[in-house]
């Protein structure tokens, strides 16, 4: 069965299975059989921001629904393009499903990039496939790690770089809501590694994370978030907001106002209750955009100097992820339905790092 999940584009909670006819390849195509995804949080921001951020543009389904982006491994097991080769294995963005058609382009020794037309306008870094044989952050006991935490650490990578040039805006501390995401515990990996001088990051989470977050030995404070009237109002902050909650961001915003220099939005991990709050006091929350700042750095940089900083940084994290995380897979189209609709409903463990073999 050529499956996927169809989600409601909307209303997000809305998720079924659903089967794909098949289609012959057309000249230059390439049929790629997914092999094993990633469901993170991070899958669920994509969907709570389909529409406003073009993520449901990336993989039209055969349905007027969303299909959604994920990152995993997948197989050539059929092509008309000749610089590609049946039995490839290939990392990227796919459908939570079992097939992607690509249409190559740009094939180089280490990747392609899929020039099917309607991919055009989107982010260009989304677009890109790694071939597996000539990546050097490729290896097989790795696979997961990869799946489940680069997509984030490439933003958390770019988010600390950001703070940093940034002097975290001038203030005395940076608070990470939502702060057992593996998005923010890389983020907070990174400051600790090389810290923004003279600034403390602060974990605001839920009662029932807080053990977990403490535990981490990442963050210099833990606040839950019914205690948000207790940050100090005699220092400057930053919020870094993976949350998305605007409960959450109006009691910051209240409790805070001009002592907050800036609120940097990330994430959607509170997507039922995401929608902006209005009038806060405040600086106005700012939206990260990853992919942005990724061309803005290389251009910077350049494309060798991006690719040593980003390697290294990812190396340590890939390492110290076994410590924090506990790497569980399920297999078929049954698992990744339950699997999303747990991460929809709350229901996963911080800990948890959930992987599909299709």
């Amino acid at each position: 069965m050529n499956w996927a999940l169809s989600i409601a584009r909307e209303a997000i909670a809305d998720v079924r299975l659903t089967e794909e006819a098949g289609r012959e390849l057309a000249a230059g195509e390439t049929r790629l059989a997914v092999r094993r995804f990633a469901l993170t949080a991070n899958n669920i921001t994509y969907a709570a921001f389909g529409t406003v951020m073009r993520y449901w543009e990336f993989f039209p389904g055969q349905d007027d629904r969303g299909r959604l982006p994920v990152w995993g491994f997948a197989e050539v097991t059929e092509t008309r393009c000749d610089a590609l080769t049946v039995g490839e294995r290939i990392y990227g963005y796919f459908p939570a499903g079992s097939e992607l058609i690509v249409q190559p382009g740009k094939v180089e020794s280490a990747s392609f990039i899929d020039f099917t037309a309607h991919r055009a306008e989107l982010p260009p870094a989304y677009n890109r496939y790694v071939r597996c044989a000539a990546d050097l952050l490729w290896s097989p006991d790795r696979e997961a790690a990869q799946m489940v935490l680069q997509p984030l650490f490439i933003t958390s990578f770019l988010l600390a770089t950001f703070l940093r040039d940034e002097q975290a805006f001038g203030a005395q501390s940076i608070s990470l809501t939502s702060a057992s995401s593996k998005t923010a515990i890389a983020l907070a990996w990174l400051l600790k590694a090389h810290p923004v001088e003279g600034v403390s990051v602060r974990a605001l989470t839920s009662k029932g994370n807080a053990q977990f977050v403490e535990g981490l030995e990442l963050y210099d404070e833990i606040v839950t978030y019914d205690a948000l009237d207790s940050l100090p109002q005699d220092e400057r902050h930053i919020v870094v907001d993976f949350a998305g909650s605007s409960d959450i961001n109006t009691a910051i915003h209240t409790r805070l106002v001009d002592q907050l220099m800036a609120n940097i939005r990330v994430g959607g991990a509170h997507w039922e209750k995401s929608v902006p709050a209005s009038h806060l006091p405040g600086p106005k929350p700012q939206f990260f955009f990853a992919p942005d700042h990724a061309r803005a750095r290389i251009k910077e940089w350049g494309q060798e100097a991006f690719d040593a900083r980003y390697r290294a940084g990812w190396d340590g994290f890939a390492d110290a992820g076994s410590r924090y995380f506990d790497y569980v897979e399920e297999a078929g189209g049954e698992a990744a339905l339950d699997v999303y609709k747990r991460f929809v409903a709350g229901g996963v463990p911080a800990r948890a790092a959930l992987t599909i073999a299709v």
